[in-house]
């Protein structure tokens, strides 16, 4: 029973970033760009408060990202990575699960935007993208051609407010 339950936990994971959203082997690039200080702190989706979000500094160029569901009995957390990249001026996040069982990484990606000190929009990339990516060189230069494309981004954007530094 626990283990269908963390297997459903795990699933509503990519409804909680606003439905399934575009999965690449590849990220857009490596961690070179600094992580954004002002996005440390706790979060909340301004349409779900059930969910938090801690996002801590990992190093330099990651963030650590702890979800907790504040309704769960267990109070078990899910745990992520984050890192930044900038795509013709947009700030994209490459993010992925810290599952020590994986062999690599499965990215998810999104396009973040802030607004002053609390309050962060997160645009998932379209699971309607089907092309699939060897190398992130060819994943930049596809995101950087369509991403002005009405079908590049999915149509509902999750903003989240800071409840806390």
């Amino acid at each position: 029973m626990k283990k269908l339950l963390s297997v459903l936990c795990l699933l509503s994971l990519f409804f909680v970033f606003t439905g399934c959203p575009y999965e690449s082997d590849v990220s857009i690039d490596s961690p070179v760009v600094n992580i954004n200080p002002k996005i440390l702190g706790t979060w909340e989706a301004r349409s779900n408060q059930d969910e938090s979000y801690k996002i801590t500094k990992k190093d330099d160029h990651t963030y650590s990202i702890e979800k907790k569901d504040k309704k769960a009995k267990d109070k078990e957390s899910q745990k992520y990575f984050a890192f930044p990249s900038v795509v013709g001026g947009v700030t994209f996040l490459n993010l992925w699960e810290n599952n020590a069982e994986a062999s690599s990484p499965k990215y998810f990606l999104y396009k973040l935007e802030m607004t002053g000190d609390a309050m962060v929009t997160l645009s998932e990339v379209s699971e309607n993208i089907d092309e699939r990516f060897t190398s992130s060189d060819a994943l930049k230069q596809f995101i950087s051609a369509n991403m002005k494309n009405s079908y590049f981004f999915s149509k509902e954007e999750t903003t989240y407010i800071r409840t806390a530094n």
